[in-house]
């Protein structure tokens, strides 16, 4: 069999790329192409989900806040400072008032460590469900790649079911049908994977910006002495 020249002949039958409906092509992939739009509504909630858990975790400024609870801790004492971290549900309020809490009963050697595991569980309250967004990542693509197949399959089945004089038309509407899944895939594959990275990007500043706290909240405690 010449596909070649099937593909060739006729020419003027198949569909022009300038009136292609991209989504209409998509969503013949069937289950496969169901599959992926639940992917990308799933890949979405989770991406505001956490940018919405950023925001109300990490929104205030770290050093305007230590500023402002070293002035209370020197004008009005311990209890007036724990009284406006407790106000506050950012990662930085805990971690400092978490930390006076474990000045109270433990030595100051074992303090660093103790400061660096309430961070820690900070940080993973911030970094839960980013793992699913990197499994969307990896996943959409090759569910993609898996609904080409499958309808290359079926195309290739109807034109070896054919007889007498074989269509371009079937065999090229069937491939471009099942590439449909391939673009797809793609597409959610790429918008999860730039989702991921920027998310992993913000947990690196916040880190960052949670080690200067502990470094200066150290310094401060040690200071004041």
């Amino acid at each position: 069999m010449n596909i070649p020249f099937i593909l060739l002949q006729n020419t003027t039958d198949i569909t022009s790329p300038d009136s292609v409906n991209y989504f209409e092509v998509f969503m013949t992939g069937g289950i496969v192409s169901y599959v992926l739009v639940g992917l990308s509504i799933v890949l979405f909630y989770f991406f505001l989900e956490r940018l919405w858990v950023f925001f109300k975790l990490t929104r205030e400024n770290p050093k305007d806040l230590l500023d402002r609870i070293k002035q209370l801790l020197i004008s009005r004492g311990m209890e007036s400072a724990q009284d406006a971290l407790r106000k506050s549900s950012s990662s930085y309020s805990v971690i400092i008032r978490e930390s006076l809490d474990i000045m109270t009963y433990i030595n100051s050697d074992q303090l660093k460590e103790r400061i660096d595991e309430v961070a820690q569980r900070e940080l993973t309250k911030l970094e839960r469900h980013i793992g699913y967004i990197s499994l969307i990542a990896g996943a959409a693509p090759m569910l993609g790649f898996l609904g080409t197949v499958t309808g290359m399959i079926t195309a290739f089945s109807e034109l070896a079911n054919q007889e007498g004089a074989t269509s371009a038309k079937v065999l090229a509407s069937g491939i471009y049908q099942a590439m449909g899944t391939t673009m797809g895939g793609l597409i959610v594959g790429l918008f999860a994977y730039i989702m991921y990275n920027y998310l992993i990007t913000k947990i690196h500043k916040i880190t960052g910006r949670m080690n200067v706290l502990i470094h200066d909240f150290m310094l401060m405690m040690q200071q004041r002495s």
